[in-house]
């Protein structure tokens, strides 16, 4: 197996391992401490089914169920489908109802922060990309924490350890494509709160757990608290700490969504781009 860096202590990609074959305890165990080292880790020429997805997903830990809205087109019942199709495959317009809620996917975020447990890492397998666009960019949040010195107005850097907020996925669509959920959707999606500084447990380095799921500081005037969030957030995608992933069929990328921001980016919506990501569930609330 070969690791080979892409930025400079920021995403890797391994070669050399055939995730359609069976991995050692010691191969898995490499593969693992690379997604918590470099955040991402890129793997080509897989085309993992997805029987074979879940399996692999399953060695990082247990999975999250998917979201009702994602599961669709024949997918196994623990894989999320991302794809501008329909259940039987036809191509999409954009202006349909799933194709409005699909745009959120192209603002920065961490998969699954409004949710209770957040989850940890995502494996996203690619079966069907365009011929151009359709890029999913990652940003690295160790490196937003590292630099980031502060102060924000008369708060210092140190006195934002403490701090909460809420993470809603409610707000986040409605950034982007307005209010699309249902009363029964909003009650399932009650927003949860997660601290603004995460420390990773098997690096040991911090983070600022922001991006679009995240609406506010709990305690402080909204407006206030939205400001240091987007304040936090820009500072995270700095060009000179972002990854971006040109995708080819058969492409896994695994990254650590508690190191992490990603978000996808545009392409020609006359061509197809169906996705399969398997989720790993974190390990219980954060706060």
């Amino acid at each position: 197996m070969k690791i080979s860096e892409l930025r400079d202590g920021f995403a890797a990609e391994i070669t050399e391992v055939d995730l359609n074959q069976p991995i050692s305890g010691g191969t898995f165990d490499q593969i693992h401490e690379a997604v918590d080292v470099f955040g991402v880790v890129v793997m080509r020429k897989q085309y993992l089914a997805d029987a074979d997805l879940v399996v692999f997903a399953k060695r990082f830990g247990p999975l999250e169920v998917p979201l009702k809205r994602d599961q669709y087109g024949g997918v196994d019942k623990e894989v999320t489908m991302l794809a501008n199709v329909d259940d039987k495959g036809n191509l999409l317009p954009q202006d349909t109802k799933h194709g409005i809620y699909m745009k959120g996917n192209l603002l920065w975020h961490t998969d699954s922060s409004f949710k209770p447990v957040p989850s940890k890492y995502s494996l996203l397998a690619a079966h069907e990309v365009p011929s151009e666009g359709g890029d999913t960019e990652f940003a690295d949040a160790r490196a937003c924490y590292d630099d980031w010195t502060g102060p924000f107005g008369e708060t210092t850097k140190q006195e934002l350890e403490d701090l909460i907020c809420e993470h809603s996925i409610i707000y986040s669509r409605t950034l982007i494509s307005g209010d699309i959920f249902s009363d029964e959707e909003k009650k399932q999606f009650s927003p949860p709160h997660q601290p603004l500084v995460r420390t990773h447990p098997r690096t040991g380095r911090k983070i600022y757990y922001v991006g679009s799921h995240c609406s506010h500081v709990v305690g402080w005037p909204l407006e206030k608290g939205r400001a240091l969030v987007r304040e936090i957030s820009g500072f995270c995608v700095r060009p000179e700490h972002i990854y971006a992933h040109k995708w080819s069929a058969g492409d896994v990328v695994i990254w650590d969504n508690r190191s992490v921001l990603h978000r996808g980016r545009t392409y020609n919506p006359n061509q197809r781009r169906v996705m399969h990501r398997a989720t790993v569930t974190g390990d219980g609330r954060l706060c």
